[in-house]
């Protein structure tokens, strides 16, 4: 049997382990459906490994954050007492938590947090601002090449479970798909770290030989077209305007499956302001990259950016995936 290697990468993020618990559920079942009663098992054929790079930021966070207020205790009880628990079940795909949530926000001040108010809305902004801030430029810092690290070192774990020539899928949401295309850009391109070669080891898998699906939700990438400065203002020396797009699928698969139902689908929802189209960056993005419009139920929340954490907690999103490995699955075997 040909397997099929899963990766799912989370954006902004806890440090929990089952992040990944409710989309690998949601696929498994999507999978199942259409393979019918006497297909392969969906954990033999689709190997998920879940790519876990928020505690390489976490303990700087938490202690940021004990710092700024003081806290008599270890840093982040208020944290792990009041909101960890609710971001769990969010992760786990249970909408009506956001009521609590909303609620924690909505507190101002605690009597036992007094430096600064807002204490869970400011708890959340250093998450949503300090991971960005904190994935800096490879050239300026180290945490970009960590976090890479990280990232090759679950794809090598990945690719020893699958087989190192499996075909890979990448399934991306927020601020992890800017990580997933930073990754295999910096491969395509041969901009390679010394940290992310030493995670990779020589594993084709994790150098990104493999890529055949791309899948990103909720992502921010167009914003990242930002950083480059538009034609008529380039310099000699400047970096090149955001226009090239990674490669999928990598012109291996293409050439070992000429026929294989490779793509590349952003999915995004009109409500989310953190999620764009990307097919507008370029005629190379255009031709690559497939924008999906979604409506993501998170009802009562449907119709606001709340929507932005449900992608893979909803069916509109897993099943279309699970469908296309399924029958990219068929076309392996």
């Amino acid at each position: 049997m040909q397997r099929i290697g899963v990766a799912i990468v989370h954006g902004i993020e806890i440090a929990d382990p089952d992040f990944a618990a409710t989309p690998t559920k949601l696929l498994y079942e999507g999978f199942r459906e259409v393979m019918g009663p006497n297909g392969p098992d969906p954990e033999e054929a689709l190997v998920v490994k879940p790519i876990h790079w928020a505690p390489e930021l976490e303990d700087r966070q938490r202690e940021l954050f004990a710092q700024v207020y003081d806290e008599s205790n270890e840093p982040g009880v208020f944290f792990d007492e009041r909101v960890r628990p609710t971001v769990e079940r969010l992760n786990a795909g249970e909408r009506m938590q956001l009521f609590p949530m909303m609620l924690s926000i909505a507190d101002r001040t605690r009597g036992d947090l007094r430096q600064l108010n807002w204490p869970a809305a400011r708890w959340l902004m250093m998450h949503f601002i300090g991971d960005v801030i904190a994935y800096d430029s490879p050239y300026s810092g180290t945490n970009y090449r960590a976090i890479h690290a990280r990232f090759a070192a679950g794809l090598a774990e990945l690719a020893d479970e699958v087989g190192d020539e499996a075909p890979l899928c990448v399934i991306a949401h927020s601020l992890g798909s800017v990580l997933a295309s930073d990754y295999f850009y910096d491969q395509q391109t041969r901009h390679l770290w010394k940290e992310v070669r030493a995670a990779q080891g020589s594993s084709a898998l994790a150098k990104g030989q493999t890529l055949a699906w791309m899948y990103t939700m909720g992502s921010p990438l167009a914003l990242w077209s930002l950083k480059y400065p538009s034609t008529s203002q380039q310099l000699p020396g400047d970096e090149p305007k955001m226009s090239k797009p990674i490669e999928v699928p990598v012109h291996q698969i293409a050439q070992r499956y000429p026929e294989l139902n490779t793509e590349w689908i952003n999915f995004y929802d009109k409500d989310d302001i953190i999620a764009y189209p990307l097919e507008g960056l370029s005629e190379e993005y255009a031709n690559v990259v497939d924008d999906r419009d979604v409506r993501v139920h998170t009802f009562p929340f449907s119709w606001t950016p709340l929507t932005h954490s449900f992608y893979w907690a909803d069916r509109v999103v897993m099943d279309p995936i699970a469908q296309t490995l399924a029958t990219g699955w068929q076309h392996l075997n």
